[in-house]
């Protein structure tokens, strides 16, 4: 017979996700000899046998791999035949890098399902099942090499049946880390809302049996504390507000099936995967009219962020409320999220009416993850629980960097060899608590991938926590890049593209490097190089973040740009009602001496003045609340669009907004329905890219356009400027697996430090 041997290498996510059991059954289905063997870098693999034998294992190998497995690289080359009998697992080799060995958290498996409902089964009901399918991973480790002693699972000694699971290679339980069952595992407890441990046979239960009731529940889950609520009870969902100090940001719902999620909110086919994929992440999709939810989930939003339960815990509690529920980050807001027993009792006391603990612990805090569907496939919002530390792979292999990210929706990145290696979502860090966070999770980044640092990079704003956390993150040498550069980078990093192409960064605000505050920029790529070549003309910002805070202001000073000083106080009068003339005067003011202002080409505040001028949101409860109001108003009829110009300024190409403005505010003041001014203002800024890019590339040659930036979080301008691009014969290139607001720049500042210390 003829014989053959294959060393294969496969990288990615395929270790702690059933990888090296599932390769050894098919390799023992096809009659094959040879090992399998976890690397410091994914898994080793030495088959042969007959040729044809091979041949199917080649096929199954990449046919039906673990539903939890990742490979982002699968190589195999032709080795002499060796003469093994038998296949075998054999032990892991350490070394290197080792978070390269650790999957993200993994949503409940079908398997595991089927036991938690079986009343035969010895984990039936057991809120801590798992396999080598699912379960906690990234949350629970703790130090290195990533095994059980390493993990909260350390506490819990395997009873003698769990013991067996684990160390029998054809079993699904396999080196599952966090294998437990009712006699040996975490157990819970219930705790009232003085700290107070109360009597409970069913702990799970009677916290259902609370949420019912109206009343709010602090829920220990994979990284970190949830506030539960019954998201059909308005006065509970109230309540949570009030006590979390979340005024007005929509909350997320869980769902206990797909039935019950499709009679809020409208899922298509492809959303269907997502929601069921082993990350789990929160899906933003549109209501529905007729949703059983109580309106203080969404707050007038147009869209509700969909999940379903990932932990056996959650599917026990939907399965006994009978009903969806908020599940919401427990922290009071712009904190971490707590992750600890007797931190959750202090920080959420006055929050939560109910404490629902276990005694696993959390090591790695991480907050939901939040998708959207663009086309049939994710584009990330939030990447954290279900993501993370699952590396972006990168076009070729790098010496190890560091990118900082921002102070807003903050990450920080590593590069190692030809992987990065993003944090989960840290948040915002204007409060020391979420700066400690940040630096706890730097560190442990550090040590997992054995990082020796040849270079850091940070923003260029100088008053980022990240730019002062610059020299203390080890690094050889720091490198400052602009804010919407990194933006381009970071999409440069995620598809591996090397050519020529327009890059298009539109958001809130990032410090320029004229001193100006950038947030409408395009960019000439070409390579390693991105170079500014256009911008949204400037325009005056007054009051810096109070604008962000009051869109009005942002509207009052393209009223006085269009109208003049005078006309532009009327206006205000007329089309702000609610904000005091007293204001606008002093206001109107410091724009005419010029005190507080700077100017910017900011194309998020520019979306935050069309909403106020529709009447929408002159002051905004949480950051974006402006540009979802007016996205989520806009007619699906197209309307027209306002007239704008581009001309060449100073060598860059400048798109003039003054003609969009005067049209809108005619509008506003012409009492035009606010549908029709926001789907007007929406299909002119998808034009104005279009005219910029096209212009753009017909100069360098390019075909390819990036477009990042928080803006293009917006669907329907997203929709358009694909459609539009598309039309053109041009490429665009998006976001897949990092957020196109700042929670992905840290990805570009560690790429463009990665091509500076590795010569371009």
């Amino acid at each position: 017979m003829d014989k053959s041997a294959l060393e294969i290498s496969v990288r990615g996510v395929v270790q702690g996700v059933g990888f090296r059991p599932f390769v050894h059954r098919i390799a023992a289905a096809c009659g094959l000899s040879g090992w399998v063997a976890n690397t410091p870098g994914g898994v080793a693999v030495r088959v042969e046998g007959e040729t044809g034998s091979l041949s199917r294992f080649r096929a199954l190998l990449r046919k039906e791999i673990p539903p939890a497995a990742r490979v982002t690289r699968l190589s195999m080359r032709k080795v002499p035949v060796s003469g093994l009998q038998g296949f075998e697992i054999r032990r892991s080799r350490t070394g290197g890098n080792a978070l390269s060995t650790i999957p993200p958290d993994i949503s409940t498996c079908r398997a595991c399902l089927a036991e938690l409902s079986d009343p035969g089964d010895r984990r039936y009901g057991y809120p801590f099942t798992n396999c080598t399918n699912c379960g906690p991973r990234f949350t629970i480790v703790s130090s290195l090499p990533y095994d059980r002693e390493r993990t909260s699972m350390a506490a819990f000694p395997m009873c003698p049946a769990c013991r067996r699971e684990y160390e029998n290679p054809l079993d699904r339980r396999f080196h599952a880390e966090p294998n437990a069952c009712p006699e040996c595992g975490p157990r819970l407890s219930l705790r009232g809302a003085d700290g107070a441990l109360l009597p409970a046979a069913d702990p799970a239960g009677a916290a259902a049996e609370a949420l019912v009731e109206g009343r709010i529940v602090a829920v220990r889950g994979l990284g970190g504390f949830q506030l539960a609520a019954d998201a059909t009870n308005e006065g509970a969902v109230r309540a949570l507000r009030e006590r979390k100090r979340r005024e007005e940001k929509p909350f997320a719902v869980m769902f206990p099936d797909l039935d019950a999620a499709r009679s809020a909110a409208r899922i298509a086919k492809a959303d269907e995967s997502i929601l069921l994929a082993p990350g789990a992440p929160i899906l933003l999709c549109p209501s529905r009219a007729s949703s059983p939810l109580a309106p203080a989930v969404s707050m007038g939003m147009p869209a509700v962020g969909v999940f379903l339960p990932y932990t056996p815990l959650h599917r026990i509690l939907l399965s006994r409320a009978g009903r969806p529920l908020v599940m919401t980050s427990g922290n009071r807001t712009d904190e971490p999220i707590a992750i600890g027993n007797a931190e959750a009792l202090s920080r959420l006391r006055g929050i939560a009416d109910l404490f629902l603990l276990h005694d696993r612990e959390v090591v790695q805090r991480a907050d939901d993850s939040v998708v959207r569907r663009v086309g049939r496939g994710v584009y990330p919002i939030r990447r954290a629980r279900g993501f993370v530390p699952a590396p972006v792979p990168l076009p070729r292999s790098f010496p190890d960097v560091a990118g900082l990210g921002g102070d807003l929706k903050s990450t920080f990145c590593f590069i190692r060899e030809d992987a990065a290696y993003l944090s989960q979502h840290l948040g915002d860090l204007e409060l020391v608590p979420a700066r400690d966070f940040y630096a706890e999770a730097f560190r442990f980044f550090r040590e997992f991938l054995d990082a020796r640092l040849r270079a850091a990079c940070h923003d260029l704003h100088p008053a980022y926590f990240t730019t002062a956390f610059a020299p203390n993150a080890g690094a050889d040498r720091i490198f400052a890049l602009q804010h919407h550069k990194a933006h381009v980078y970071s999409v440069l990093a995620e598809t591996g593209f090397r050519g020529k192409a327009v890059g298009v960064a539109f958001d809130g605000t990032g410090y320029g490097e004229d001193g100006a505050i950038w947030g409408g920029e395009f960019f000439a790529v070409d390579g390693p190089e991105v170079t500014r070549a256009g911008q949204l003309s400037y325009f005056p910002l007054p009051g810096g973040d109070a604008a962000v805070r009051e869109p009005w202001r942002t509207a009052l000073s393209l009223l006085r740009e269009v109208l003049g000083r005078r006309d532009a106080e009327g206006a205000a009068r007329r089309l702000f009602p609610g904000v005091p003339g007293e204001s606008t005067g002093l206001l109107l003011d410091a724009l005419d001496k010029g005190i507080n202002v700077a100017p910017t080409s900011s194309a998020g505040r520019l979306f935050d003045a069309a909403s106020a001028l529709c009447g929408l949101c002159t002051r905004a409860g949480f950051e974006g609340q402006a540009p979802m109001l007016l996205e989520g108003i806009a007619s699906r009829r197209p309307a027209g669009t306002y007239p704008f110009t581009l001309s060449g300024e100073n060598g860059l190409l400048a798109v003039h907004w003054n003609g969009m403005a005067a049209g809108l505010i005619a509008d506003a003041m012409e009492r035009v329905a606010p549908e029709t001014i926001a789907r007007r203002f929406h299909d002119t800024m998808a034009a104005a890219i279009l005219s910029a890019a096209s212009r753009l590339a017909e100069t360098s040659g390019a075909r390819h356009v990036i477009l990042s930036g928080g803006v293009f979080q917006n669907a329907t301008l997203l929709a358009s400027v694909l459609t539009g691009l598309r039309r053109k014969k041009m490429v665009p290139l998006i976001h897949r697996q990092v957020p196109p607001n700042d929670g992905g720049i840290s990805l570009g500042q560690a790429y463009y430090a990665a091509l500076r210390v590795a010569g371009g």
